[in-house]
Parts: structure tokens; sequence; C-alpha cells
């Protein structure tokens, strides 16, 4: 906010005279929104007043005829700014970009919808991408009206402008007035000081007046912020690219154990059944120990079997739950694990086998990279929200970067609007927990 060192007193007056300049295209800028709702505004009070004014009644009617005319006031502005805003803001807004641009060096690139292209049905009507029209003139007209009042981007424009009249007008105009006021002043010989004390404070702010244009430009002049229901939209369409880019990756593992283990198995058994076919007339003894290496090989790949089986969906979480389904994988876990629950019944289907696999995830993590020697696992739900938090004594160091379990594991519960925290420092402990809002069965 201050001026460059240097210069002298001309430098001053540049910056004074710049000050008063920007200031007066500000005005020129913003003066027409306020204007035109305080006009209307204003009109409508005193239709309304000159209406009460002729009642007789008692104070509490005349009482709720005052607030009704306030409500009235509101309802005429709003009605102006809906009105009259589409064609005005969108030229006031662009001239208000081009003068950031200049003086601010903010480039506010924004995109408007484009009216649409009519065309001529095979009926003989008009389609201007929303209604039919008897002849191409009304349906351009009715495109140019739609592009116009249903564009975003322009009911920004038009809340810039009164976001702009309210509050960079004031601040921006306050040396044009100080001046103006203060030249009146020293007309009169009683109040000529105060007239040259005004112009010196008008001049003195006018180098920094205009600056209250800077924030508020960027906050209104730049495009449409996204709403709740656009980002909704966009995370969902994340979360579903996510999931499909997952289940591909399951599905091309599960391939691959089919076909590198079990699917060789039972290859290699039916080749040995063949041999022993050949053999057991001849060779009865050979045929009998090839029948038992199948028969070994068969067993093998039912375990395999099962244990793909078990890795889709175990039997234990169907059956007992989930906190069930952690303890019989932390029998299995090359760390001691400790579970905890106080979650009073089984949740959803679908969150318990996120949560679980998840968790799953989280103890292999563990036993990989974290050299721990014990984990605790403790299950908690309160406020409609599961919560699994898993706990080490290793290295820490886990980070949710890209490409990351943590950052899979995070994305995958963002599915069921669910969230991962994670807080590892350096050289231990690690604790992370999983939240997923849920109901219980």
């Amino acid at each position: 906010m201050r001026l460059p060192a240097g210069g002298g007193p001309l430098r001053w007056w540049v910056h004074i005279v710049r000050g008063l300049y920007r200031s007066a295209v500000l005005a020129g800028l913003t003066w027409l929104m306020p204007a035109v709702c305080l006009g209307v505004g204003l009109g409508g009070a005193h239709v309304v007043s000159s209406w009460s004014d002729g009642m007789s009644a008692p104070m509490i009617v005349r009482a709720l005829v005052t607030v009704g005319q306030a409500l009235m006031v509101i309802l005429w502005i709003t009605v102006a700014v809906w009105i009259v805003h589409p064609p005005t803001s969108r030229p006031l807004a662009k001239a208000a970009r081009a003068c950031a641009e200049r003086w601010l060096g903010e480039r506010l690139d924004v995109t408007y919808r484009a009216i649409p292209q009519v065309s001529r049905m095979s009926t003989g009507y008009w389609w201007d991408g929303h209604e039919y029209h008897r002849s191409e003139r009304e349906a351009r007209r009715r495109a140019r009206v739609h592009a116009r009042f249903h564009d975003p981007q322009l009911h920004w424009d038009g809340l810039w402008g009164l976001v702009a009249g309210t509050t960079v007008l004031p601040v921006a105009t306050l040396p044009l007035l100080g001046l103006a006021g203060g030249v009146y002043m020293t007309l009169s010989p009683d109040l000529i000081g105060f007239g040259i004390a005004l112009i010196v404070a008008s001049l003195a702010a006018a180098p920094f007046a205009w600056r209250v244009f800077g924030p508020v430009a960027r906050r209104f002049l730049g495009p449409i912020p996204r709403s709740w229901l656009g980002r909704r939209v966009e995370e969902l369409e994340a979360i579903q690219a996510d999931l499909t880019q997952t289940q591909a990756v399951e599905l091309e593992r599960i391939e691959r154990d089919l076909h590198d283990g079990t699917q060789a198995r039972l290859l290699a058994m039916g080749m040995s059944v063949g041999a022993a076919e050949q053999l057991v007339d001849t060779d009865p003894a050979a045929a009998k120990a090839i029948l038992a290496e199948a028969r070994t090989a068969s067993v093998t790949a039912l375990a395999e079997l099962r244990s793909l089986v078990r890795g889709i969906n175990p039997p234990v979480l169907a059956e007992r739950g989930l906190v069930d389904a952690v303890r019989a994988l932390a029998l299995d876990a090359p760390v001691e694990i400790s579970v905890y629950s106080t979650v009073p019944s089984r949740v959803e289907r679908p969150v318990e086998s996120a949560v679980y696999f998840a968790v799953a995830e989280l103890i292999a993590n563990v036993a990989k990279h974290a050299k721990a020697s014990q984990v605790s696992v403790e299950f908690n739900y309160a406020q409609q929200m599961l919560t699994a938090t898993v706990t080490d004594d290793g290295i820490g160091g886990a980070v949710a970067s890209a490409g990351s379990g943590l950052r899979g594991i995070e994305r995958r519960m963002a599915a069921f609007s669910g969230r991962l925290k994670v807080n590892s420092p350096a050289g231990g402990p690690t604790h992370i927990i999983v939240a997923v809002p849920c109901a219980l069965s």
C-alpha cells in the first residue's frame, strides 16, 4: 500500500492524479447497479407509503404496514437486480476486468455460456436447444434470452456489480467527494480553513482509496466458484474412475492368480492322470505314485482357491462381522496384533467390507515397512461414525503420497464419504484413523 520511494513531490502528484483518475473510472463502473436498485426501491417504498398514509388504523396495523414497506423495498431491489443486471453486468464486468489487468496485473479470464444454434426439425418447427418454436426468429430470440438469463457467470457478474456498488464505490469516491466538498467550502469565508483541510486530506487519500478495488476484483470478477453440488459431482466422478481402475486391477490380480497358480496345477494334474491311465496296466505301482501326486496337487489347488475366495470375501467377515474378521486376520500376521472394539453391533455390509480391506492393507503395510513389534487395532462407533484406528510402534514416516497404498485407501474410503487421517512422525509411533459414516444393522 506504500508508494515507491524517490521522485520527490512530482512523483507524489503523479500518484495523486492517477489515483483520482482511477477513482473516477471505478465510480463510472460501479454507480449504475446501486443507483437503479435505490431508485426502484425508493419508488416502491413511496408507493406503499402514500397508500398507508391514507389509512386510519390502530398502531399495530400501521406497524405491520411499516414492516411491509421494508419487505417491499427489499423485494423491489431484488427484482431490479435480477431484471437489470444481465444486459448491463457483462460489459461493466468486462471493463472492470480490463482495469484489473492494467492496474493490478491480474488477468481474470471467464467463460460465458454460448448462444446455442437453432435448427429446423423435420416437423417444420425450430429447436433452440431447450424447446420448439414455429419460426426461426422466435427460436433465435428465445435462445439469446435463455443464454442471457440462465448463465451462471452473468449472475456472478451481477453480484459483482452489487458488491462493488456497496464496497468499492463508497471508498473509491471518497477523494472525489472530498475534493468537491472542499472546493465548495472554500467559497465560504467562514469555512475556508475546513475546505483546505478537506482538500489536502482528499489528495493524500487519492493514491490509496482506489486500491479497495483489488481484493473485491479478485473475489468477484473471476470465474464463478463451483457450487457444492458441482464439486460433489466432480468428486463422485473421480471416485467412480478410481473404483473402476481398482476393480480392473483386482480382476487382473484374480486372473493372474488363477492362471499362474490354480490353472497350472489343474493342468498338471490332468496330465498326471493321463499318464497314470497309460501306466495302470503295464506298471501299476508307477500309476499309483502318479495318482498320489495328482491327489496332492488337487489338495494344493483347492487350498489356493479357498485362499483366493477368502481374499475376495472372507467367510468370517460374512458370518461373524468386521471385528472377528480382523481378529482372525491378526492370528496369521507376522507381528503381534491386539484388537479392541466398542462397536455395539454390526454395521452395513458394504462399509464392513471396505473397512476390513483397509485395515488388512494397513496391517500388511506395517509388516512390510514399519519394522514394528506391536500393533493395536481399535474400533469405535459414535455419532453414526465408525472409526478404525491402527497404531504401531514402528519407525514411522508413513505418508499418503500419490501412488501409495495409503492414497488408495483414502480414495476407496471417499466412495463412502469417509476419510483417512495419518499421523506418522519420523521415529514413530504411527496412528492411522479410518472414519466412515454409517448406520448399525
